[in-house]
C-alpha cells in the first residue's frame, strides 16, 4: 500500500491510498518480516549442519582410530615355519644360553643371538619368563 500527497490546482495537498506491486522489489512490507523468519530459520539450519558435520568428522575419526587400534595389535605373535622351532622362555633364560644351546656347530654365539632378535623384532636381549622365541632355520642344528 502507498500513500501519496498530491498539491491540487488550489494549492490544497490531498491523500491518496494506491495498493501498488513493484515488479522488481521483492522486499514489501510483509516480505520483509518474512525475510525476518527467514534469516532465523536459515541460521538454525546452518548450526544444525554444522553439528552434523562435527559429528560426521567426530564418527569417522573414531572409526579410524579403532580400525588401527584393531589391525596394528603389537602382542600379535609371528608365525613360525615348518623348519624353524619355537623355544618357550622359562625365568632365569637368557638369549645366550638359549642362543647356545639350538644353535649348529661353527656358528657364532653372538651370530646366533642376531638372527634370533632379528627373527624376533626384539630390540634388546632382555626376555621375560613366558615368551615364545622362534629359532630360525639359518641357526639351527641339521
Amino acid at each position: 500500500m502507498v500513500h501519496t500527497w498530491v498539491l491540487s490546482s488550489n494549492g490544497q495537498a490531498s491523500r491518496s491510498t494506491h495498493t501498488a506491486i513493484h515488479k522488481n522489489n521483492k522486499y514489501t512490507a510483509a516480505n520483509g518480516l518474512r525475510s525476518g523468519k527467514t534469516d532465523a530459520i536459515n541460521a538454525s539450519g546452518w548450526r544444525q549442519l554444522r553439528i552434523v558435520f562435527i559429528v560426521a568428522i567426530l564418527m569417522i575419526l573414531f572409526t579410524g582410530v579403532t580400525l588401527v587400534r584393531s589391525f596394528a595389535d603389537e602382542s600379535a605373535a609371528p608365525t613360525a615355519s615348518v623348519e624353524e622351532k619355537v623355544v618357550l622362555v622359562d625365568s632365569g633364560d637368557t638369549l645366550w644360553d638359549i642362543a647356545e644351546s639350538v644353535k649348529r656347530k661353527g656358528l657364532d654365539t653372538r651370530e646366533a643371538i642376531q638372527r634370533i632378535k632379528e627373527r624376533n623384532d626384539l630390540a634388546s636381549s632382555a626376555l621375560r619368563s613366558g615368551d615364545r622365541l622362534i629359532i630360525p632355520a639359518n641357526v639351527l642344528q641339521r
